[in-house]
C-alpha cells in the first residue's frame, strides 16, 4: 500500500507536470472555437428559441409528503402540478396518445415527488412483470428525466413499472443523438399497485440524488423536463414535451420545469463497505485438486463537493463480478473482441471522460486489478471536470521474483475538461497518463463537437501518443477524426475520416488496428406508411481503408433494407461486397444478411441473425472460405414472477476449397430468473461451448435492499473436456470438474 501511494504522488507530479500543456490544449480549443463565432451565436439563438418554445410546468411546493405505497390517496396529489396531454413519438409522431395518462409532481426542499396513473382501454394491453432493478425493458413504464444544467448535454432517467420496480440511465448526448447509460444507479423511492383500470406508482427522488446548479436563496431553478410512457402492446411512445425526430437528441427537445427554489444545501454524502468471500476448488496439472479461501473487505466513499461536484474514493476496491462477461465466440478473430466495463466504481461519472471517436481512448477494462482509486467529476458553470487517478497490481505480478519490478504497481491518471460553447456544442481537452517503471503510455487529446441548425452536427478530434516500452523504445504518434451526421425523420447521412499513424500506442485504450486512414460513410432514406408496415426504405454504406504508404487494406460496399412493421415485428436483409487485404494478400468477399425480431407477446419475444458468404481463415497460411453464424435469442414470460432467456450463436466455417468443415462452434447461455419477492429472486445459469468442450452453471440468490445494499450468495461449478484440459493428464473425452466456487459478497450504502 506504501510503495502504491508513493507512486500515486509521482503521477499527481507528473499531472502537475503536463497541466500548462493541458491549459494550453484548453484555451486553443475554445480560441479555434470562437472563429465560428457568428455561427455559434446564431446557433445558440435559434436553439434558444427552441427552448422557451417547449412546454413548461411549474412545480408546486408542499409540507405534506406522500407516503410512498404506490396509491394516489394522499393529500398533496389534490394540489400538485398535473400533465395529462401527451403526444405520440412513436409510432405516429405528433398524433394524440391512445392511452390516458396522468403524472403528478411535487417538491420539498429535500425531495421530488412524482405520482402516476396509466390508464388502459383494455387490460389484456398491460405488461408488467416483478423483475430485478433495471430489468423493466420487456414491461410498460412511465420515465421521469431531468437536465438540471439545461444545457442538453447530459440528463437523468428514472422510470418504474406498475409494481414499482426501477430502472435508471443517464442520458448522453452525443453527435449521433441521444444514448442512455443504464450502469448509472441512482438512490430513490418507489412503489407500484395494479388496479381496475391500468396501474398506479409513485417515487419520491431525493434531489441530492442528481447533480444541479447552485442557486442562491429564493433563487428559482429552471431544468430540462420530460415525461415519456411507453406501451409495449401497441409499440407506441408518448411523451409530454413533443418530440421530433427531425431534431438530433432527446433531451434538447425536453420540457422546462420550473418552481424549484430554496433545495436543501446538504451535500450528498455515501459510504458503502463491501465484503466478499469466496471458496474455490481449481483441478491442477497433476490431477489434483488446489482449494483456497479469500475474504476482502473494501470501502467506497462518495461525497457532493457541491451540488454539481462528486469526489468518489476507494480503497481495496471490490470488483468480483456477480455476472461474468456474455460468452463471444472468439476463434478466427483477426482483431481482439472487445467487453464493456462491469465495474462500479469505473461506472461512475465515466460519461465525463467518453469521447466521440471510433474507440475508447480511456477503456478502464486495462485496470485489471487497482488497490485504490480516486475520481473527481462534475460540473462548474459550463465547463464539465473529470479527474481519475489508480493504481494497478497486475504488472508486478511476475513469474521471476527476483525481478524489479515484482510486486510494483502501475499508475493511472487521467483528466478532462470540456467546455460549453452552446446547447449540445463543446470543446474540450483530455490526457491520460499509465507509468509502469520506466514504461509509460500518455494521450493528449482535443476533441470539438458543434451542432447546427435542428439536425446536423460536426465533430473532430485530435490524439498526439507519446509511448515508451519495456526495450527503452519511444515511439510518438498521432490519431484524427473528423465527421459529420444528419438525422432525420426521412433522410439521414453520415460521413467521417479517422488516421492512426504507424507509431500510434495506447495502454489505456481499446484500439483494435494502427497504420489506417479510413473513409467511411452511409445515406439512408426511410418512408412512414404509418399503417400495418410503420416505415420501411434502404441504407448504402461504403467504407475505404488505406494504411500509410498508401495500399488499399480494406473497401466494403452494402446495402441493406429494412421494415418495421406494427405489432414489435421487425426485419432487415443486407448485402456486402467486401475486399480485405491479410498478409500481402486481396480478398474479395460476399456476405448477406438476414434479420428479425418478434415481440407481439406479453409471454414471448423472439430473434434471429442469420449471416453466409465468404470469410477468410485467418492463421499462418490463409485461404478464404464460407462461413455460416446463426444467432437466435428467445425470451420467455410465462408469469410476472418467472423469465427465462435463451441465447445460442453459431459459427461454421467450411474449407471451399476440399468442401470440408473447419470448425462448427456452438454457444448456448441459458438464464432464467424468478423473482420470489420485491427484494429476494434466484437466478440460475447454464452456458456451454461445443468448440472448448466446456460446460458451466451458476446458481445465484440475490436480496436487493435498494441501488446500495444488497446480498450476493451463489454458486459457480465449471466443466470441461479431459482431452481438452491436458491430453497426456486427461486421455479422455469425459468432462472433468476444472473449477468450482461457492462466493458470498454482501455491500451496504450508508447516506447522509
Amino acid at each position: 500500500m506504501v510503495n502504491a501511494v508513493h507512486r500515486y504522488l509521482i503521477v499527481l507530479v507528473i499531472w502537475s507536470r503536463y497541466l500548462p500543456f493541458i491549459t494550453l490544449l484548453f484555451a486553443s480549443t475554445t480560441t479555434l472555437s470562437s472563429l465560428s463565432t457568428s455561427k455559434a451565436q446564431s446557433a445558440t439563438t435559434e436553439l434558444s428559441e427552441q427552448v422557451n418554445r417547449r412546454p413548461s410546468i411549474v412545480a408546486v411546493q408542499t409540507t405534506q409528503p406522500p407516503i410512498i405505497d404506490g396509491q394516489l390517496e394522499d393529500p398533496v396529489w389534490q394540489t400538485a402540478a398535473r400533465i395529462v396531454e401527451f403526444v405520440q413519438h412513436f409510432p405516429i409522431e405528433g398524433a394524440s396518445a391512445t392511452e390516458q395518462t396522468e403524472v403528478y409532481l411535487a417538491y420539498d426542499n429535500l425531495n421530488i415527488y412524482i405520482g402516476i396513473y396509466a390508464h388502459y382501454s383494455d387490460m389484456n394491453l398491460v405488461r408488467v412483470n416483478h423483475v430485478d432493478r433495471d430489468q423493466t425493458y420487456n414491461d410498460d413504464t412511465v420515465t421521469i428525466s431531468f437536465d438540471p444544467f439545461l444545457d442538453a448535454q447530459r440528463g437523468y432517467a428514472m422510470s418504474v413499472n406498475g409494481f414499482g420496480v426501477q430502472s435508471d440511465a443517464l442520458l448522453i448526448s452525443t453527435p449521433g443523438g441521444t444514448t442512455t447509460d443504464s450502469s448509472w444507479n441512482g438512490l430513490y423511492q418507489s412503489a407500484g399497485v395494479v388496479v381496475h383500470d391500468g396501474w398506479t406508482a409513485e417515487m419520491a427522488i431525493p434531489v441530492k440524488s442528481l447533480r444541479y446548479p447552485s442557486k442562491s436563496s429564493g433563487e428559482t431553478h429552471r431544468w430540462g423536463f420530460q415525461v415519456q410512457r411507453n406501451i409495449h402492446s401497441k409499440d407506441e411512445v408518448v411523451s409530454w414535451s413533443p418530440i421530433s425526430s427531425n431534431i438530433i437528441g432527446t433531451v434538447t427537445q425536453m420540457g422546462i420545469l420550473e418552481g424549484l427554489r430554496d433545495l436543501s444545501t446538504q451535500r450528498n454524502f455515501e459510504i458503502m463497505p463491501t465484503v466478499t468471500a469466496l471458496r474455490l476448488n481449481t483441478l491442477q496439472p497433476n490431477s489434483h485438486t488446489s482449494s483456497e479461501s479469500i475474504g476482502r473487505a473494501g470501502m467506497n466513499v462518495k461525497y457532493g463537493i457541491t451540488s454539481g461536484l462528486t469526489l468518489d474514493l476507494t480503497v481495496n476496491p471490490d470488483f468480483s463480478q456477480i455476472e461474468s462477461d456474455r460468452p463471444k465466440i472468439e476463434i478466427n478473430q483477426r482483431f481482439p473482441l472487445f467487453f464493456p466495463e462491469l465495474r462500479p466504481f469505473f461506472l461512475e461519472g465515466q460519461e465525463v471522460f467518453r469521447t466521440n471517436g471510433p474507440s475508447p481512448f480511456l477503456h478502464t477494462r486495462t485496470i485489471i486489478d487497482p488497490q485504490f482509486g480516486i475520481k473527481l467529476t462534475g460540473k462548474i458553470g459550463r465547463t464539465t471536470l473529470g479527474l481519475l487517478a489508480a493504481n494497478d497490481q497486475a504488472p508486478g505480478r511476475v513469474e521471476t521474483p527476483h525481478k524489479l519490478t515484482s510486486g510494483q504497481s502501475a499508475s493511472i491518471i487521467a483528466g478532462r475538461l470540456r467546455y460549453d460553447l452552446y446547447r449540445e456544442s463543446y470543446t474540450g481537452v483530455m490526457f491520460i497518463n499509465r507509468e509502469f517503471e520506466d514504461t509509460y503510455s500518455r494521450l493528449g487529446i482535443f476533441d470539438n463537437t458543434l451542432r447546427f441548425g435542428k439536425n446536423h452536427v460536426l465533430g473532430a478530434m485530435i490524439v498526439l501518443s507519446d509511448h515508451r516500452d519495456t526495450n527503452g523504445v519511444r515511439r510518438t504518434g498521432h490519431f484524427i477524426d473528423i465527421g459529420t451526421i444528419r438525422q432525420g425523420r426521412n433522410l439521414r447521412y453520415f460521413a467521417a475520416f479517422h488516421a492512426i499513424s504507424p507509431n500510434f500506442r495506447n495502454e489505456s485504450g481499446f484500439i483494435k488496428r494502427t497504420n489506417q486512414q479510413q473513409l467511411f460513410g452511409s445515406v439512408s432514406y426511410l418512408w412512414w406508411p404509418e399503417h400495418w408496415i410503420t416505415n420501411f426504405g434502404p441504407r448504402i454504406n461504403y467504407d475505404r481503408l488505406h494504411d500509410y504508404r498508401g495500399n488499399l487494406q480494406d473497401e466494403e460496399r452494402g446495402l441493406t433494407m429494412s421494415v418495421l412493421f406494427a405489432n414489435n415485428i421487425r426485419l432487415s436483409a443486407s448485402l456486402n461486397r467486401d475486399m480485405e487485404r491479410f498478409q500481402m494478400k486481396n480478398y474479395h468477399k460476399t456476405r448477406i444478411r438476414i434479420s428479425g425480431h418478434v415481440d407481439t407477446s406479453r409471454y414471448v419475444s423472439f430473434s434471429a441473425n442469420l449471416s453466409y458468404g465468404d470469410e477468410i481463415r485467418f492463421i499462418e497460411d490463409p485461404f478464404l472460405g464460407q462461413t455460416t453464424t446463426y444467432n437466435t435469442s428467445l425470451i420467455l414470460r410465462p408469469m410476472s414472477r418467472l423469465q427465462s432467456e435463451l441465447h445460442l450463436n453459431t459459427t461454421r466455417f467450411i474449407d471451399t476449397r476440399t468442401n470440408t468443415e473447419v470448425f462448427d462452434v456452438k454457444l448456448l447461455y441459458v438464464k432464467t430468473t424468478y423473482q420470489l419477492t420485491d427484494r429476494l429472486l434466484v437466478r440460475g445459469i447454464v452456458e456451454s461451448n461445443t468448440f472448448e468442450k466446456t460446460l458451466g452453471a451458476n446458481l445465484l440468490i440475490t436480496y436487493r435492499v435498494n441501488a446500495g445494499t444488497v446480498f450476493f450468495i451463489g454458486y459457480d461449478d465449471r466443466y470441461q473436456a479431459g482431452d481438452h484440459i491436458d491430453q497426456h493428464a486427461f486421455p479422455t473425452t469425459t468432462y472433468q470438474r476444472k473449477q468450482q466456487a461457492v462466493f458470498a459478497k454482501f455491500q451496504y450504502l450508508f447516506r447522509r
